[in-house]
């Protein structure tokens, strides 16, 4: 490759950083057809239930029993798995519910299972839509209704598991080792108001609700990053315009210097680059502007974001 195609691809990478995946192209005439929805003969719904049901055995089998008869191993899971289940659909049919209602066609969630040997059992949901958002309003209610109802069923779990938890001695040095969970800023509120202080030589060991609230909580946050095509930018983008591409950098700069004391932060920085990409592409149309309640949730979304985000989430003990 030499120097002038260097050249072309940098400026056409950073192009796309800064404005999306179509870099800075500007939609100036849109069809009415365009955002209304009709259902595709091509939707495959039994896909979408098939790819439940298996998130939904992988969550279960992932915090269940290790002895005992099937049934006692897959019983045993059923806290943690529906509780998750239920954030991640609050999250991802809060976006589906939003899109419809706005004209834009959008799939039903898919849900990703992790059936590998993991505490968690799933990569989250996604959902896919297939025609243009029309203006930012759509966007701020698309990108605000997934985390909202997402945080506050994962809130609820929050209360509900660390209430039910239990506070317990460590083990003694050199007996084994096992993972410790960070705590964001408002999961250690709620633990401080539940437990009090909890003293030296002893942690809480978080019940199954709990634990799957504690997820919610940091999907919650790594959704609201102001960055790209994530939901938090899509929520700044809609209050700031184009200047959420500079929040993007700054919170993108935030990640790295992360990464010295969590590396995983590292691989996000390499999502965003490759995939998700710091600034959010262009979106123009009628009616966009937001009411002052509008853009107070907005702000209350980033505040979430921020209440909720763990910096370091996982450290072997």
């Amino acid at each position: 490759m030499n120097s002038r195609r260097l050249k072309i691809f940098f400026r056409e990478y950073f192009n796309r950083l800064n404005y999306g995946p179509a870099g800075r192209i500007r939609q100036t005439h849109v069809r009415p057809e365009d955002f209304v929805y009709t259902g595709s003969r091509r939707d495959r719904v039994w896909i979408n239930v098939l790819l439940f049901a298996a998130t939904f055995i992988t969550t279960t089998l992932a915090q269940s029993q290790t002895s005992g008869s099937i049934t006692q191993i897959f019983l045993s899971g059923l806290a943690y798995s529906c509780t998750l289940m239920a954030i991640l659909s609050a999250h991802e049919f809060g976006h589906y519910f939003a899109a419809r209602s706005f004209g834009v066609n959008a799939t039903l969630p898919f849900f990703i299972p992790f059936p590998c040997d993991s505490p968690v059992g799933t990569l989250g949901a996604v959902i896919k839509t297939r025609s243009p958002i029309p203006h930012r309003r759509a966007l701020f209610y698309i990108g605000a209704m997934g985390p909202l109802p997402g945080f506050v069923v994962s809130l609820a779990a929050v209360i509900t598991g660390i209430y039910l938890s239990e506070v317990q001695p460590l083990p003694p040095a050199g007996e084994g080792v096992f993972l410790s969970y960070g705590e964001s800023w408002l999961f250690s509120f709620i633990v401080q108001q539940i437990h009090g202080g909890i003293a030296p030589g002893s942690d809480l060991f978080l019940h199954p609700v709990g634990f799957a609230g504690w997820i919610g909580f940091l999907l919650t946050a790594l959704n609201l990053m102001p960055v790209g095509q994530l939901d938090g930018g899509h929520i700044l983008y809609s209050l700031i315009g184009e200047k959420q591409r500079y929040a993007g950098w700054a919170f993108l700069c935030a990640l790295v210097i992360l990464s010295f004391y969590w590396p995983g932060w590292i691989v996000w920085v390499i999502i965003i680059l490759l995939l998700v990409m710091v600034g959010h592409p262009y979106i123009h149309g009628p009616g966009e502007e937001l009411s002052t309640a509008e853009k107070i949730t907005g702000w209350a979304c980033m505040i979430i974001m921020v209440l909720t985000f763990v910096p370091v989430p996982v450290t072997l003990v």
